[in-house]
């Protein structure tokens, strides 16, 4: 009997993810047309490409890199993945060390497996708790953890990592966490507003990489999957995983459903 388990975290209005950032378009839904006046309800939505769950590639930093239209359908459709655990808290850091202890000799981590990391802080609706610290106090890796699993993936033959941290690494620590996360909301109005569009025309590629230092090793291997949730509802140290993303043909990343099958 196999058991099936989403671990995509919902899109709802005012969501952490994909809410925080100079660059984030939040979430929002609204009413085209009511059941109350027109006998039909019909919703608008918009969003960005890495709100919520969502599948990151190596297009994010590379112009010559596969958009999501150019990844074959049955890229992560049932896929063997291994789970392993490495608890963190908020605003810790997966180093180098953890990826050696947790994942270089995994007895379970088989060649080609997806990677799926449960730190726990995707469990229990923590994104519903804590709202906006959700995402600013996330788990994440160091540089140095990003570059070492990056380098056991590749022994591994693996070019997939799935997590359930809000966003992979060094959250913007030295330039926009300071400069445009830290400040109260209402001087932070969200893209596409002219102050975010100013920021973010000033927020050059000397200040976002060494922001996202620990992100880029893992972009440049393969394919990310964050911001997962439920992961505690998985018992197996072996799954299936599939993962299908929004069909936004040209885009680089974009939201992603994500359900784990569990013999």
């Amino acid at each position: 009997m196999s058991k099936t388990i989403n671990l995509t975290l919902p899109l709802y209005p005012g969501m952490p993810v994909g809410n925080v950032w100079a660059w984030d378009a939040p979430f929002r839904q609204e009413p085209i047309v009511t059941l109350e006046t027109n006998g039909v309800r019909i919703d608008a939505l918009s969003f960005h490409s890495e709100t919520g769950t969502r599948l990151m590639m190596a297009a994010t930093i590379d112009d010559n890199a596969p958009t999501i239209g150019e990844i074959e359908l049955d890229k992560f459709v049932n896929c063997e993945a291994v789970v392993i655990d490495i608890p963190k808290g908020a605003e810790e850091e997966i180093g180098p060390e953890d990826i050696d202890r947790h994942v270089a000799n995994n007895p379970d981590y088989h060649m080609g497996d997806i990677v799926l990391i449960r730190t726990g802080w995707g469990n229990n609706k923590r994104y519903e708790k804590l709202g906006d610290d959700y995402a600013i106090k996330t788990p994440h890796f160091s540089e140095a953890g990003s570059i070492r699993l990056a380098e056991i993936m590749k022994e591994k033959g693996s070019d997939t990592v799935a997590i359930d941290v809000a966003y992979i690494g060094s959250c913007g620590w030295k330039h926009m966490k300071k400069e445009w996360v830290d400040l109260p909301k209402w001087l932070r109005p969200p893209f596409p507003s002219e102050t975010a569009k100013i920021y973010l025309k000033n927020y050059t590629k000397d200040k976002a990489w060494p922001d996202w230092a620990a992100s880029w090793p893992l972009h440049a291997h393969g394919y990310i999957i964050a911001a997962l949730c439920n992961l505690d509802q998985i018992t197996s140290k072996r799954i299936k995983l599939t993962a299908l993303p929004l069909m936004a043909r040209d885009c680089i990343g974009a939201p992603v459903t994500v359900v784990a099958i569990e013999d």
